[in-house]
């Protein structure tokens, strides 16, 4: 592997999408991890069940290691990560694809695809990129399993799903879309369609309720609680909206185009080729697949928590890649390899723009804070007063986003609690606690407001409170 030049050319290009990142971003959940005490946060991840994340911040916490370095430890990792799954994936679509070129190319876009970015905004992206390379290893061992029939490859397989169900959650549909990818590719009769799918099935299902069942024993507000079938059901029709859209990340139709771009592209090279026309139907089945394992990960949610981001859709849009693996042969290599890309060139662009945004919201977000705390500390030494307490009005109403960074995934820590206050306390270090917001304090200072960006005039204190108006 050492000596392998695809690696450090594979190396060259997960640094070119994601080296901006090297400095440290800070998402809702950063803030309110490095805020609380001890770190005690980290306690979240074992209720999500994520339990690699957690003892690797555990141990950071106990050996005291600095913020910065924690992040840059995951980082690291997390570039290390995705250079070793889209080597390892490039080695077995060899067996699929014969040009290298090509092959290189459609385990980039497999795996680098449009919703990976909101993977690399969280301080365990480190742990979201292992996810993704154990799910490439399960695919490996399995796609051997296929081959030659060895079922000493399914347990490696199952023990490397679980490796990467317990290490992020939202990208555990990738192995079942690749599982059948293999399934098809190499298929003798229906008596081994139904078997391998069965089997594919099982490596899928194992894993996600051993992990189901791990994070009811620790907490239900990820899953159990009361189930709503209308929200649902709208989340569902609402999420295919955003899935086919990318989320609105992407230029306007871009994402919707290629989409149909990709059908049409796959379909003509099916149905010209006589000896492949069965093929269209294994094309529909595995969108279908696709689709179902994106969207299942919704219906354990309760009601009150349920939504869709992303990050929780990651494989959806792996298909493009593997509906050209379908097709792929030497006459359709040159326009293959354009097509990919040109959406790789997109993807670059667009990924750069999200990355500088990432960096713009966080410094928004601390100019805002700093200076509230320079007018709660002119007040502080005035009035001889300790301010410990903090009062959110318009929390519901208020803009998530600034202006011009509207970008659906940069979403400003200040305007979500409770993150506000952890924003606030990571800044100044100054600790707070919610108060109730008050009738009176609204009516006489905040009633008429009607603005559009910040200003003091939003931020009233009164004895030990901040009142704080967020527009």
């Amino acid at each position: 592997m050492i000596k392998d030049k695809r690696l450090y050319i594979i190396l060259g290009i997960v640094i070119l999408f994601f080296g901006l990142l090297i400095k440290v971003n800070y998402s809702v959940d950063t803030y309110l991890m490095f805020s609380s005490p001890k770190m005690g946060y980290i306690i979240e991840y074992i209720y999500n069940g994520r339990i690699f994340t957690y003892v690797f911040l555990f141990i950071m916490n106990l050996l005291k290691i600095p913020h910065y370095i924690i992040y840059l430890l995951s980082y690291l990792m997390a570039i290390i990560m995705l250079t070793k799954s889209i080597y390892e994936l490039n080695k077995t679509l060899d067996n699929y694809v014969s040009n290298k070129i090509l092959s290189t190319l459609l385990s980039i876009v497999i795996l680098v695809n449009p919703f990976i970015i909101e993977l690399w905004l969280f301080i365990e992206t480190g742990f979201m990129m292992l996810s993704i390379f154990a799910i490439i290893m399960a695919f490996k061992y399995f796609d051997l399993y296929i081959k030659n029939n060895d079922k000493k490859k399914l347990l490696y397989t199952l023990l490397w799903n679980i490796v990467a169900i317990f290490s992020y959650q939202g990208t555990f549909a990738l192995f079942m879309i690749l599982a059948v990818f293999s399934i098809i590719m190499n298929l003798k009769n229906k008596k081994d369609l139904i078997k391998n799918n069965l089997y594919a099935l099982a490596l899928y299902g194992i894993p996600s309720i051993i992990n189901y069942i791990f994070i009811i024993i620790f907490s239900t507000r990820r899953v159990g609680g009361v189930f709503n079938i209308s929200k649902t059901f709208n989340t569902i029709i609402s999420a295919t909206t955003h899935l086919i859209d990318g989320f609105g990340l992407f230029p306007k139709g871009f994402t919707v185009i290629f989409l149909i771009i990709t059908i049409i592209i796959t379909s003509y090279y099916i149905l010209t080729n006589k000896k492949q026309k069965k093929l269209f139907i294994y094309m529909i089945y595995i969108i279908l697949i696709t689709y179902v394992f994106t969207i299942l990960p919704i219906i354990p949610q309760t009601g009150e928590r349920i939504a869709i981001y992303p990050r929780t859709c990651y494989a959806f849009f792996s298909i493009v890649g593997i509906l050209y693996l379908i097709i792929n042969n030497k006459k359709n290599t040159k326009i293959l390899s354009t097509l990919i890309i040109i959406f790789l060139g997109m993807e670059l662009l667009t990924f750069t723009r999200l990355e500088i945004n990432r960096y713009k919201v966080n410094e928004k977000d601390k100019e805002i804070v700093l200076k509230i705390e320079e007018k709660v500390r002119e007040y502080e030494n005035a009035n001889n007063i300790k301010v410990d307490k903090l009062a959110i009005y318009n929390l519901k109403n208020s803009k998530k986003f600034y202006d011009r960074l509207n970008d659906n995934i940069n979403v400003s820590a200040i305007k979500e609690n409770p993150s506000g206050i952890a924003t606030y306390t990571y800044y100044t270090n100054r600790h707070l606690s919610y108060t109730n917001s008050s009738d009176d304090v609204y009516n006489n200072y905040f009633k008429n407001i009607d603005s559009h960006n910040f200003s003091l005039d939003q931020v009233v204190i009164i004895d030990n409170t901040i009142h704080w108006y967020l527009y």
